[in-house]
């Protein structure tokens, strides 16, 4: 029987050997996740040996994170802005820099609004949205099934019963209906970037929610062609995206004659992962 500190150290020391990126955090994250205890107690408890029921349980997901199975996979939650999120292989981990993305739509809405969540994925845009912002009504939209039962899960455990989700292939589920904010987190990795990218996101995370043709703009320019239609006179519109993309995007919003104050946001690195466009009108 091992106790706290050696466990820690032996699957730091697996996942330093397995190419881990943060062998140490990962390590501390997994036990504390797994123990049901903050991180930070980790370290007070050091010496105390860990029972073997648990330690057998912290080893086989130990196995599986230096297989490179991302660590929210294992435990099946992931946190963005104020909630815990459940997430499986059916759909994409949310990242940090999509909570810029959630912010700037929540200073955006007008009261009273209705915001359209395109590839709502865990529903992480959405809900997260609908917990900060009670006055306004949200759609989540996926073409995925599989991911838009995680997000109902998701949605029920947060009682958002404001959020609606559907199965749509981009704008086809919600004809006829407008919108003073979409806001898109569509596939962008190119096909050529794929085989390079981490085995954490290129073989557990689904490559429908990744990789798009067109050099990763064939469903962001399928959205922009219909997006005029379903916003309201002056509504916005918000895309994520890969930060060499950002100027086409510019390009293909300018072109629709459509939008006015198009800008590029950069995310916490400094780099061009967001464009904005408001609706004429």
């Amino acid at each position: 029987m091992s106790c706290f500190r050696e466990l820690r150290q032996q699957l730091a020391g697996m996942f330093l050997a397995a190419g881990v990126e943060t062998p140490a955090v990962d390590a501390e994250r997994l036990i504390a996740e797994i123990a049901g205890f903050p991180r930070a107690e980790l370290f007070l408890r050091g010496e105390e040996p860990v029972p073997e029921p648990l330690e057998r349980s912290i080893l086989r997901l130990a196995e599986r994170r230096a297989a490179r199975e991302p660590l929210q996979y294992l435990t099946g939650r992931a946190a963005f802005m104020d909630l815990e999120l459940e997430v499986n292989g059916d759909v994409l981990i949310p990242r940090p820099e999509t909570e810029l993305l959630v912010e700037w739509a929540v200073r955006h809405l007008p009261q009273g609004g209705a915001l359209l969540d395109l590839g709502t994925g865990s529903g992480a845009i959405a809900l997260s949205v609908a917990a900060m912002r009670p006055d306004v009504s949200v759609t989540g939209v996926d073409l995925s099934p599989a991911a838009l039962r995680v997000a109902e899960r998701n949605r029920r455990r947060y009682c958002l019963e404001r959020v609606r989700l559907l199965e749509s292939d981009l704008f086809s589920a919600v004809a006829g209906e407008k919108f003073d904010l979409v806001a898109a987190n569509l596939p962008y990795v190119t096909e050529e970037e794929y085989p390079a990218l981490s085995p954490e996101v290129r073989e557990f995370e689904p490559r429908l929610a990744l990789v798009a043709g067109d050099g990763g703009m064939a469903l962001i320019a399928r959205a922009v062609r219909d997006l005029a239609g379903f916003l309201t006179p002056g509504g916005r519109a918000i895309f994520e995206l890969s930060p060499p993309q950002a100027p086409r995007l510019e390009r293909m919003l300018a072109e629709t004659r459509a939008f006015a104050g198009i800008e590029v946001i950069q995310d916490y690195t400094r780099r061009d992962r967001f464009v904005a466009a408001r609706r004429n009108g």
